[in-house]
């Protein structure tokens, strides 16, 4: 085995761990706050975007509209989304983040922050910042290469 597939099967392994204790972290977080993996993607969703809708979802989520409006349903009853008619589009609906699903997400971000932090204590400040310019730059990588 050539040294840069070794170095490559290490990385990977890696990758396989820190996933493994993020997932175990993140749905310990996600059932304190009684909120799952799938409905945290679809806040953070409409976050970054400000308003989106039911397709864009199920698109992102690699599911049907039907089962995007299952979850965005359970949402919206919770009251961390609205619904809002687009007023170029009657038959198009905007989803947004209520306040209550802002608050949310602040306050998520942060908890989430502080459990994952640990993770990283055995880098200095330098290397975490190089660790962040590393990974930036590999995914900068595949995103260009899927466009």
């Amino acid at each position: 085995m050539t040294k840069r597939k070794q170095l490559i099967e290490e990385i990977l392994h890696c990758f396989h761990v820190i996933r493994n204790i993020i997932k175990v972290k993140a749905a310990s977080l996600g059932h304190q706050n009684h909120i799952t993996h799938s409905q945290w993607f679809v806040l953070t969703m409409i976050e970054h975007f400000k308003k989106t809708n039911i397709k864009d979802i199920a698109e992102a989520m690699e599911m049907s509209s039907s089962a995007a409006t299952q979850l965005v349903d359970v949402l919206v009853q919770s009251g961390y989304v609205t619904r809002q008619e687009d007023p170029k589009d009657r038959r198009s609906v905007q989803l947004e983040l209520s306040p209550k699903g802002e608050e949310h997400i602040a306050a998520s971000k942060e908890k989430r922050i502080a459990e994952m932090a640990g993770l990283f204590d055995a880098l200095s400040d330098s290397e975490l910042e190089e660790f962040l310019q590393l990974h930036k730059k590999i995914t900068s990588s595949f995103l260009d290469k899927k466009s």
